[in-house]
């Protein structure tokens, strides 16, 4: 069993070495416990622009349909209750304040310029906590993945991530982008009103409209 390990981390080491020797030009091979995969280490994480399907979900199950959040402990006690709490509190924060009139409409019609703010945000992972970005999760240049059948009917809608974290029922455009910063994308939320908040939601309306087949100004 020690020279097993042994023989591991010197074929980690020569791996890494590797990989550090052909950053840029070519993929790097990860061991794993139950054999070799392959790890792409370009374009965005999830896309296959770098030429290699993904080896897993960027966003860590979280776009997934009904169910537990993936590593969950089914606890309610202890641990649990703790995750619990923290998620009472991110609700608060991803929930449109009290009298919030957004800068946006969910009927479209929205202008030009801020669709275009929203496209360019949509593609920026400096936005998250980890690397990715909107389009990391849901897709690229009109390939439209990772939505529920629910997200076919125009905002505000249901949300399985909404409804099972932050126990939301319906969620608004803005409300959606702020659960996403919060969950997949491991950040704060943006500010109400901002110009980012805004402009993504104006973005994703279009989108929800592309997705379910109607006509939209993207």
């Amino acid at each position: 069993m020690t020279y097993d390990n042994d023989k591991r981390r010197r074929l980690l080491s020569r791996l890494s070495r590797l990989g550090r020797g052909l950053a840029g030009t070519v993929p790097i091979l990860a061991l794993a416990a139950g054999g070799v995969s392959l790890v792409g280490d370009r374009g965005h994480p999830g896309s296959t622009r770098g030429g290699l399907v993904p080896h897993q979900c960027p966003c860590r199950g979280w776009h997934r349909g009904p169910g537990r959040r993936p590593g969950r402990s089914a606890s309610r006690g202890g641990r649990g209750e703790a995750e619990g709490e923290a998620e009472g509190a991110g609700a608060q924060a991803v929930r449109r304040p009290e009298g919030f009139a957004p800068a946006y409409s969910e009927s479209g019609a929205n202008p030009a310029e801020l669709l275009a703010r929203g496209e360019t945000l949509y593609y920026d992972s400096s936005l998250s906590g980890n690397g990715l970005a909107c389009a990391s999760c849901h897709g690229s240049d009109g390939n439209d993945i990772g939505y529920q059948a629910t997200f076919e009917q125009p905002f505000p809608h249901a949300v399985a991530m909404a409804r099972e974290r932050f126990g939301m029922d319906q969620v608004h455009a803005d409300e959606m982008v702020q659960i996403c910063m919060v969950a997949p994308m491991e950040a704060e939320p943006l500010a109400w009103g901002s110009e980012e908040l805004t402009s993504l939601a104006a973005y994703m309306v279009e989108v929800q409209r592309r997705f379910a087949g109607e006509s939209h100004d993207l």
